[in-house]
């Protein structure tokens, strides 16, 4: 699933690295911004010559939340990835997700290492690594690995089983610092999980940085996810060996 709002510049090398995967086994869900949104020429382009390709779309208005969520509801397969319209996979990707998740069996997440790469100068940075590195070898319940909270990774650095985020009702939830707020809600639910440390997703790092970087009264919606998350943490009454680093990593952003 690619939203590709406010890149339609970079668009086609998200797809491109999609559609030159070794694994074909995929359905690739560009989500434009409607008929008449310049991305959504490209994304026709690309479905005309492959029928894995199936674009939706979702209004401006509805923010990226809405974009990934019309993508979820359209996906048929068996597994979902989120990766922005600006970032790309890296090549052989798919075909190791495949194969960790035939050594793992049915989890319901797999989270993966990503790499962050500067748009001009400076070294590549994989800020998953550390995190995922103090987890178990194969597939364990989340209380194995407590400091794995889902705050701290992106959306797009993990694999969702479907049939687990359609059965918990899980979708993203609306307003800024979505990746937040789902991350958070998908670990608080997930029953077993699993990892791959190895890079999957190249993220690009812009050059006048994330506008969540900007000042504004936005950065209020992040406590509006924060709250979000610590909600649904108390409904469960998650233990302190939990609740202790998720509130830890909701106050450190």
């Amino acid at each position: 699933i690619v939203p590709s709002h406010g890149v339609t510049g970079r668009l086609s090398q998200a797809l491109d690295s999609v559609m030159g995967q070794s694994f074909g086994d995929f359905e690739l869900i560009p989500v434009t911004d409607g008929p008449d949104a310049p991305a959504q020429g490209v994304a026709a382009g690309y479905a005309e010559r492959d029928c894995r390709v199936a674009p939706v779309h979702s209004p401006p208005a509805a923010g990226l939340a809405g974009a990934r969520d019309a993508g979820l509801r359209a996906a048929t397969g068996d597994w979902l990835l989120f990766l922005d319209g600006d970032d790309t996979l890296l090549p052989g990707a798919l075909a190791a997700l495949d194969a960790r998740l035939g050594e793992t069996g049915d989890v319901d997440v797999l989270y993966f290492e990503h790499e962050r790469t500067p748009w001009w100068t400076g070294e590549p940075t994989n800020p998953a690594a550390p995190v995922l590195a103090r987890t178990p070898d194969g597939a364990f319940p989340p209380e194995r690995a407590p400091h794995l909270t889902g705050v701290e990774l992106p959306a797009w650095s993990a694999a969702y089983r479907r049939a687990f985020l359609t059965e918990r009702q899980l979708t993203f939830p609306e307003g800024r610092f979505t990746d937040i707020g789902f991350g958070g809600l998908v670990a608080l639910s997930a029953e077993r999980v699993a990892v791959l440390r190895q890079v999957v997703v190249r993220h690009l790092l812009r050059r006048q940085g994330n506008r969540l970087g900007l000042p504004g009264g936005h950065h209020f919606e992040l406590l509006a996810q924060a709250e979000l998350v610590l909600a649904r943490a108390a409904e469960l009454e998650l233990p302190a060996e939990r609740f202790g680093p998720l509130f830890e990593q909701l106050f450190a952003a």
